[in-house]
């Protein structure tokens, strides 16, 4: 039941619930900085959480993806029933965990936890997200065949003992993963920045006299409960269902969604009844995984400027059928269960869209597109990542914006980058004319990304892709979106989602799908069709 009353008023609530965020944004930094790795230190792809002593989060990094939204308080409510009660955590413990149905869905996303003591009191968590260089096993991507061939998975174990390393643990992470340095530095980075984040906010403790979290916790957490119950409350109560497909394999093999939306009053229940079995690749999703990218598209559409913390989530459900494609479960194979996260924006908003199509946006020319490459360079070995995307889906009274990603917002490594850490040569970056769907607003346009191996020795590759046989969805009588592509040269047979080699010479040509349209292209204004023509959108 949701709680009116706090003990700080207006401006003081305001002024700390600020600090709270600094404080994890603060910690954020700390973790951009010191990482080992382009995945962390270009592409953003992490979280900082800072939760009260029941595991509830007060405050988000605002640089965060999506796909961990309320994870880190699930995992630290779970640890603390049935792994580590409160009596056994010390001050200078790090609890590390890569567990898929604890954390964040897949083995190379690592979950790290901390205590946080003041006056030898525990009064809080906090905790850090960050996907892993590699956890060994196969490479990450769509390429294993079940969950044992994803690399390790570390049970909730600590890193950390009063500060002291567990080297045993150490020493296991070190001889098990490609490019260790990469792996165990990005590591050492989550625990550097959980450091910062607990002195910040011991410093915020004492300038404010305050004993506790306990009461600033609630305070801010009721108060993003009831932004969200009433932006809920506005919204016409009824069932409203979706169905949409996606590509699968790209050969045939597909997948298929079913969403059911049901508004009562200021809550709101969504069920996946009726979509697919889990898929024999590693595109598979748990429920945690699942709930966050279905939760992240509601709190988009009502109460996109409240901070992230547990209260804005209180009045959402999200339930699946066990075995599904979004509620996988042991040996299913996980490790791009991204491929499918960022695409539940698709089957949300094409549900809300029958409830509040004012505050909906059309289906992105995502999911974002990720490449891994291995292999030697200048005598060392290295694990590098990188992400491209479509066009964005357009929205009311805006065009989509071109090659920008949605759902996640991970960055992309920079060329300058790329091109000095692994032998390629990237020979175009362009975007793709008339790519975007038409309507009154248009979807923004696809991009074309090639690269050349220009070393003397093959790369190991794992590649995701998506819409190349489906496309991203007009909404509200706007227009699809254009399809992707993948060609080799010279030509060969290349997966769409899984493992190959790049040998020396040979170019990868990436054509990305473009956004879908909003609206009826009939009621596009005349102005905007000219500029259209003139750049050649269409």
């Amino acid at each position: 039941m949701l709680k009116t009353n706090t003990a700080f008023d207006p401006i003081t609530l305001s002024i700390l619930w600020s600090r709270l965020i600094s404080i994890v944004d603060e910690a954020g930094t700390t973790l951009q900085r010191t990482s080992f790795s382009t995945v962390t230190r270009e592409s953003n792809d992490f979280a900082v959480v800072l939760m009260d002593a029941k595991g509830r989060s007060i405050a988000q990094s605002s640089i965060s993806v999506p796909s961990f939204l309320g994870v880190l308080p699930m995992l630290t409510k779970a640890l603390i029933k049935d792994h580590f009660p409160l009596d056994q955590w010390k001050d200078g413990d790090v609890v590390m965990t890569n567990d898929p149905w604890l954390c964040a869905g897949h083995k190379p996303d690592i979950g790290i936890v901390s205590p946080i003591f003041y006056n030898k009191n525990l009064i809080g968590f906090i905790g850090t997200i960050a996907h892993s260089p590699d956890m060994g096993g196969v490479l990450w991507g769509a390429g294993s065949r079940d969950l044992y061939e994803e690399g390790l998975m570390v049970p909730p174990t600590k890193l950390m003992m009063e500060g002291k390393p567990n080297e045993t643990l150490f020493n296991i992470l070190e001889h098990n993963v490609r490019a260790p340095l990469q792996t165990i530095g990005d590591i050492k980075a989550q625990i550097a920045a959980n450091d910062q984040g607990i002195k910040s906010l011991n410093k915020m403790m004492v300038e404010n006299d305050l004993v506790n979290l306990e009461a600033l916790s609630d305070a801010v957490i009721n108060s993003s409960e009831k932004s969200m119950r009433e932006a809920i409350l506005k919204a016409p109560d009824g069932v409203y269902k979706y169905a949409y497909d996606t590509d699968g394999d790209g050969l045939g093999n597909g997948c298929h969604f079913e969403l059911s939306i049901t508004i009562k009053d200021d809550e709101i229940h969504m069920d996946y009844e009726g979509t697919s079995a889990a898929h024999p690749l590693s595109i598979n999703a748990v429920l945690n995984y699942t709930y966050a990218y279905t939760a992240y598209p509601v709190k988009c559409t009502f109460s996109p400027d409240v901070p992230n913390n547990d209260g804005a989530f209180y009045p959402i459900k999200v339930t699946a059928p066990e075995n599904c494609l979004v509620n996988a479960k042991k040996p299913s194979p996980l490790g791009a269960r991204n491929i499918t996260g960022n695409m539940l924006h698709s089957v949300v908003f094409g549900a809300l869209a029958k409830a509040v199509p004012e505050k909906i946006q059309a289906d992105c020319g995502s999911a974002c597109w990720c490449i891994v490459l291995n292999g030697m360079h200048k005598e060392k070995e290295f694990v590098e990542y990188f992400f491209l995307n479509g066009g964005y889906g357009a929205r009311p009274g805006l065009d989509g914006e071109h090659t920008l990603s949605f759902p996640t917002n991970v960055a992309n490594v920079p060329i300058e980058v790329l091109e000095n850490d692994v032998p390629v040569l990237v020979t175009e970056k362009s975007l793709v004319q008339g790519s975007g769907g038409d309507g009154q607003y248009r979807g923004g346009l696809g991009q074309k990304f090639s690269f050349k191996n220009i070393g003397d020795k093959p790369l190991n590759i794992s590649i995701l892709t998506e819409k190349t046989t489906t496309v991203a969805k007009g909404i509200c009588g706007g227009e699809d979106g254009a399809l992707g592509s993948i060609n080799i040269i010279p030509e060969r047979e290349f997966p769409k989602k899984g493992l190959d080699k790049l040998h020396p010479g040979e170019e990868l040509i990436l054509v990305l799908p473009g956004g879908g349209g909003y609206g009826s292209k009939l009621n596009r204004e005349k102005n905007k069709i000219k500029m259209d023509q003139m750049l050649k959108y269409i």
